[in-house]
């Protein structure tokens, strides 16, 4: 036999556990949406990064800098480059799934 708010209860519990998931997913969309706004103020400046970027950080160099390659754009990582430029995936640590949240086209300046 089901007791009086049994049913109540469940469905409060249901509508916290929604509410907390869609709370969860807005703050990853947030973080997303600044991970690539900071990716693209990196777009036209000198960058020093290796074969990929697993910490989300992309220091900007002068161009004059040993080693310092031009970001020729900023794509989605299932984009390509144009010919003669190298795709260097960006990812942050702070994601819950793969964390890639772009790729920049470096060339040399």
């Amino acid at each position: 036999m089901v007791g009086p708010g049994t049913i109540g209860s469940r469905c409060l519990r249901l509508a916290g556990v929604l509410a907390i998931v869609m709370i969860v997913l807005g703050l990853e969309w947030a973080w997303r949406s600044h991970s690539w706004t900071n990716l693209e103020k990196s777009s036209g400046q000198c960058v020093m990064v290796g074969e990929r970027v697993d910490n989300g950080r992309v220091p900007v160099v002068p161009c004059h800098d040993t080693g310092a390659r031009m970001v020729r754009s900023v794509i989605r990582l299932d984009a390509e480059c144009d010919a003669g430029e190298q795709k260097v995936a960006v990812r942050h640590e702070l994601s819950h799934d793969t964390g890639y949240i772009g790729a920049l086209c470096l060339s040399n300046p």
